[in-house]
């Protein structure tokens, strides 16, 4: 839950950008004894196809360093830390959390004789298919001196490392045959502990949901007498009165709104610290925002 960046230090966020696959997600499982000598790696409870949190950082640690031209950056080592042997052992300020898919495909990759240019021998390969969909989903957690021109710094280049990782170098094995690339397929939540007084404004979503007033409450037309949400009989009935379309689709995305608020409401109302929280349409967007805020 949100609410619990209350109890991380200032300037900690969250970050989710849902996906979907455009090429087929390739890993290796750490099981001795499979039918396939290919299998994808999967929960060890409910097996699951998933990205372990540990194939994220390194998927994205070498995004980085494309994107930088170096492995001894200083704020690659910031955000990812040294490596174990060595003697600063500085840790990361990234945190990540694995992906799961509801969905298992096969691949048949076969290997040509250079001479001959004839198949050898088929290999069958387990893969999470094409169209499957997931989160990927980071916290940011700073420690020591917080810099506020530091963190958003950081957080325009994990907005563009992510983008870059999804759908340019790709995640998982084989990425240098096209496998492991995506697309962002939703918008992008993003949740931060702030003490920037400026920063809701400054990350203020370029248009408000249909659903919402001006000051990001629900519109009167979705709620009862007694403040409860209507059910979408009631909204039908209300919106044939006024003569107005019903919307199936706005009607949904201002239930599942209200489910998510009401759940939040409590907890949120005892927060130490604003979190603030916007959804964007794509990363690129975030980048954006945060490069004005680090004019600010």
């Amino acid at each position: 839950k949100l609410c619990a960046l209350n109890y991380l230090p200032s300037l900690s966020f969250m970050l989710r950008v849902p996906f979907k696959l455009q090429k087929p997600y390739l890993s290796k499982d750490d099981r001795t004894f499979h039918l396939l000598d290919n299998p994808v790696r999967k929960d060890k409870v409910f097996q699951t196809p998933m990205v372990a949190s540990t194939s994220w950082k390194g998927a994205l640690r070498a995004t980085f360093w494309q994107l930088v031209d170096r492995e001894d950056n200083e704020q690659i080592i910031r955000l990812f830390g040294n490596a174990r042997e060595d003697e600063k052992g500085q840790a990361g300020r990234l945190y990540f959390y694995p992906t799961f898919f509801d969905k298992i495909g096969l691949e048949v990759i076969n290997p040509h004789d250079r001479k001959t240019g004839t198949g050898k021998n088929p290999i069958l390969i387990e893969s999470v298919p094409i169209g499957a969909t997931g989160d990927f989903v980071l916290l940011y957690v700073p420690f020591g001196k917080i810099d506020e021109s530091q963190v958003a710094q950081d957080l325009e280049l994990v907005a563009k490392g992510v983008e870059a990782m999804l759908v340019v170098y790709g995640f998982g094995a084989k990425t240098s045959s096209g496998f492991g690339i995506a697309e962002v397929s939703g918008k992008v939540d993003f949740a931060i502990r702030s003490d920037w007084s400026d920063l809701v404004e400054t990350l203020a979503p370029a248009q408000q949901p249909e659903f919402l007033n001006d000051d990001g409450n629900l519109k009167q037309y979705f709620l009862n007498p007694d403040g409860s949400f209507k059910t979408e009989k009631q909204y039908k009935t209300f919106l044939q009165s006024q003569g107005i379309t019903h919307n199936k689709k706005l009607y949904q995305e201002a239930k599942k709104w209200s489910e998510a608020n009401t759940k939040e409401s409590g907890s949120e109302s005892k927060s130490l610290q604003p979190i603030a929280k916007v959804s964007f349409v794509n990363l690129s967007e975030l980048g954006d925002r945060v490069q004005e805020m680090a004019k600010n």
